[in-house]
């Protein structure tokens, strides 16, 4: 999971609504996002209620700013970049369970037909990871 930096979604400062806006900056040149979702969202509606004109409400000035502001593009961008990259650590995790799952498939069924007389297939499990290097290799994988 990513080092995100701490901020006060209820309250944005103009530091922190800098920061994240210089970080949506790098992510629209392809860097990783620093910030959620959520706290780019949080930077939006803050900077449409900074943006908002005389008599305009935050709705209409969000609306005008998705349309016409860089920055509001920006932060969009930076929500939907972590969106991705959630997507594939979500991805990741999925294969690397399924390939886990399949190893331990594998190791159970080797220990079950390398068995010994009077062998269970745990006894023959815990045999063949004290002296088998093959199964030994196999079972680092299956701990990653």
């Amino acid at each position: 999971m990513k080092n995100q930096p701490m901020i006060d979604n209820d309250n944005l400062s103009a530091t922190n609504l800098d920061a994240v806006l210089a970080d949506a900056e790098r992510v629209s040149k392809g860097a990783p996002p620093r910030y959620t979702r959520h706290q780019a969202e949080t930077a939006m509606l803050d900077l449409a209620q900074r943006a908002a004109r005389e008599g305009e409400g935050v709705c209409n000035a969000y609306a005008r700013l998705c349309v016409e502001d860089e920055r509001m593009q920006k932060l969009y961008g930076l929500a939907e970049a972590d969106d991705m990259a959630q997507d594939a650590q979500a991805e990741q995790l999925a294969k690397r369970a399924t390939r886990n799952e399949r190893v331990w498939e594998l190791m159970v069924k080797g220990a079950h037909n390398n068995r010994r007389e009077g062998e269970t297939v745990e006894q023959a499990l815990d045999r063949m990871l004290q002296t088998d290097k093959t199964y030994q290799d196999a079972y680092a994988l299956y701990c990653e």
